[in-house]
């Protein structure tokens, strides 16, 4: 009766096997894999692997290490004579400080800010910055960005995040005496907005933005409120400081 019971216990055991890696492939060795409700902690091997027994149901797994940004995996219902799908998690490296960093081949691509300048005429005002970051991104398929911000959830809603193509503007006519003459702008400004995604990530500062499409070969900016958009100043003057910069970068 006793081996009976033994083998039925064993029947039931499953494992729950798969393996950690970064955003770019690579394997995250030592990362933490934990199933909800199970005290136990179990680690990747060297290639990012790891394989779990359990005869309890796994609703849910996570997976971290320090450094990381968590992941959280939902695993469906199975029947018990099943095995469970190999599962796959992808950690994003957690940003030293806060900002927008673009996911390249390899490594992050940070976004630096620059403060939006606003130059008027006499027929319009615009809004813009002054240069683009040397290094461009792929245009090859829909651009992913890592932001991290110390902004609550309300706050950012607020921020109203927005992603625009921009283009350069040199010189733009103003009305003279004798007729419209040129006058110097030298600001990229914004031309179209591009629709993106925005989720949350398993952590308190940190939110995943997708485009929907791949970007052409152009210059972008993140930015606040419209603001690149925005033909009053005193509109920009009032913004928080934090609110009167753009995210510039180019696609190549």
């Amino acid at each position: 009766m006793i081996t009976l019971l033994w083998l039925v216990g064993c029947s039931s055991q499953r494992v729950l096997e798969g393996h950690v890696q970064d955003v770019w492939g690579k394997p995250v060795p030592q990362a933490t894999v934990v199933i909800e409700g199970v005290v136990s902690r179990n680690y990747s091997d060297a290639n990012g692997r790891f394989s779990i027994p359990t005869r309890a149901p796994v609703k849910r797994a996570l997976a971290g290490k320090e450094g990381y940004i968590k992941e959280i995996a939902d695993l469906p219902e199975i029947p018990e004579d099943a095995d469970y799908a190999p599962l796959t998690f992808t950690l994003y490296p957690e940003p030293t400080k806060p900002g927008f960093y673009a996911i390249g081949a390899t490594d992050y691509i940070e976004v630096p800010a620059q403060r939006i300048r606003m130059v008027a005429t006499e027929l319009r005002h615009f809004a813009g910055v002054r240069d683009i970051p040397d290094e461009g991104l792929p245009s090859a398929r829909p651009a992913k960005f890592v932001f991290t911000s110390m902004l609550r959830p309300s706050e950012l809603a607020r921020m109203n995040l927005h992603l625009s193509k921009l283009t350069f503007v040199n010189h733009a006519s103003v009305k003279g005496v004798l007729g419209p003459t040129d006058a110097t702008v030298n600001l990229w400004v914004a031309e179209a907005e591009v629709p993106f995604d925005l989720e949350s990530l398993p952590s308190r500062d940190d939110y995943l933005i997708s485009t929907r499409d791949p970007l052409t070969p152009g210059v972008y900016a993140f930015h606040a409120q419209d603001v690149l958009n925005e033909d009053d100043e005193r509109v920009l003057m009032n913004l928080p400081k934090e609110m009167q910069v753009a995210f510039p970068f180019e696609v190549i």
